[in-house]
């Protein structure tokens, strides 16, 4: 039995704490048949019980509301939707629809199931999800999904608009911890996309971008602006994660996935005999979307070690088998990454149509170009991204051979086979 167990709202709900002290709340959901728990990252029994009512009611409030607590896939989300569309059929008046447009909405969302994967879960998408997404290893984009299949502009739009009424409909009626009431649209011209470069051109940061935004991500998660601990950790959790993934390459759902026994870091000395941390990180099979398993090394030790004090202060113990980026001691969900780097960018003074082109996956563009830009080659940049030689190849060879001597400051070394980045690295 855990330690100094209470209980609140006539045992309904229970508060203990774990091996470390830390109070925990742990409360039945009789209508999804599972317990939901998470920590209250207090020692304070006062403060812990205060937290804990609060979070009852919220659940009480989402529970009343219809929502489910936990996420479901997006498969039987779309189930719902269809099925909730189907009692319109024949209705008179603006919501009425016939039966021919039912099955379109059924044509549509099929096409979306396509794109999206059946076994992913609404709470894992982003607002950006149809401007980025990545199917198989390679990053695309819906419009670009269905235009490489042939499908006409004005039939692609279509599709968009019955995807976000999906959106909206999921976000009123079932997740309780979705804040997407729809996607961003993407930009849909006539004129054919350049899929060989000029898209990811786009939506990679500049050097002068990334400053401004890692520099907003350090107000943003400071401890002077989150008066309450669960705000700084969460804050800071998604600063570090957004720093790794800026100087690894690794792709967001690899890093969210990344548990700490898979993850050392290393003393090294540069050409200057300064000291840097290195970040050794193996990916295991089952967490790579290319089911291929590969150990980088990445210059971004520091922000690991720094993460690993902010969790100590914060009272959260870990142990090897724990997600390095865990919000509760589960994974990061790829929503509430994008609601804080959305959170974020909206704080820097990135023109208006370039915060729209910036994704998280922007991240790994701007890695690779600059490894790019650097001299690696392009085998080099594969094996360490997890992808083709070809992907890199066709996506990145906008980098041209001139900018690359231009730039060829040669900031990586080879160490065991693995291109390394050197000191120097890209956020604070």
């Amino acid at each position: 039995m855990p330690k100094n167990e209470v209980r609140i709202y006539n045992s309904k709900a229970v508060i203990f704490q774990n091996e470390y002290d830390v109070w925990q709340f742990r409360i039945w959901l009789a209508d999804e048949d599972k317990y939901f728990r998470q920590s209250l990252r207090t020692k304070d029994k006062g403060k812990a019980i205060a937290d804990a009512e609060e979070m009852y009611e919220d659940i009480k409030y989402m529970k009343r509301k219809g929502k489910k607590i936990y996420s479901i896939s997006i498969k039987k989300a779309v189930e719902m939707y269809i099925e909730d569309k189907r009692k319109y059929i024949g209705l008179k008046g603006a919501n009425g629809i016939v039966e021919g447009r039912h099955t379109t909405i059924i044509t549509h969302m099929k096409h979306f199931l396509e794109y999206i994967h059946k076994d992913a879960k609404v709470k894992d998408l982003g607002v950006n999800a149809l401007l980025s997404y990545e199917i198989e290893g390679e990053e695309t984009s819906y419009y670009l999904f269905r235009n490489r299949k042939g499908i006409s502009d004005s039939t692609i739009r279509n599709e968009i608009a019955t995807i976000n009424n999906c959106m909206k409909y999921l976000f009123e009626h079932t997740e309780a911890l979705s804040d997407i009431s729809a996607f961003k649209i993407p930009k849909i011209t006539s004129r054919k996309i350049d899929t060989s470069g000029e898209e990811v051109r786009r939506q990679t940061f500049t050097s002068e971008e990334w400053k401004t935004y890692y520099i907003a991500m350090r107000s943003y998660a400071a401890k002077k602006n989150n008066y309450e601990t669960k705000d700084y950790y969460d804050t800071q959790l998604a600063r570090h994660f957004l720093l790794v993934l800026a100087n690894s390459g690794l792709r967001n759902g690899e890093l969210r996935q990344l548990k700490w026994r898979n993850c050392t870091l290393e003393k090294h000395i540069d050409a200057k005999q300064k000291p840097y941390l290195l970040a050794r990180i193996r990916v295991e099979a089952e967490t790579s979307k290319v089911r291929i398993p590969r150990t980088i090394y990445a210059n971004c030790g520091k922000y690991i070690e720094r993460w690993k004090s902010i969790q100590k202060e914060c009272g959260i113990e870990y142990d090897e088998n724990d997600y390095v980026f865990s919000a509760k001691g589960e994974e990061f969900t790829n929503r509430k990454l994008n609601s804080h780097f959305v959170k974020i960018m909206k704080m820097t003074n990135i023109a208006y149509d370039r915060k729209n082109d910036l994704v998280i996956y922007s991240l790994r563009h701007m890695f690779i170009t600059n490894m790019s830009l650097s001299g690696a080659s392009f085998e080099s940049i594969a094996q360490h991204c997890g992808t083709s030689i070809s992907q890199i190849e066709r996506v990145y060879k906008h980098v041209s051979d001139d900018e690359r001597r231009t730039f060829a400051t040669m900031r990586y070394m080879n160490i065991g086979g693995n291109i390394v980045p050197m000191s120097d690295t890209y956020g604070d």
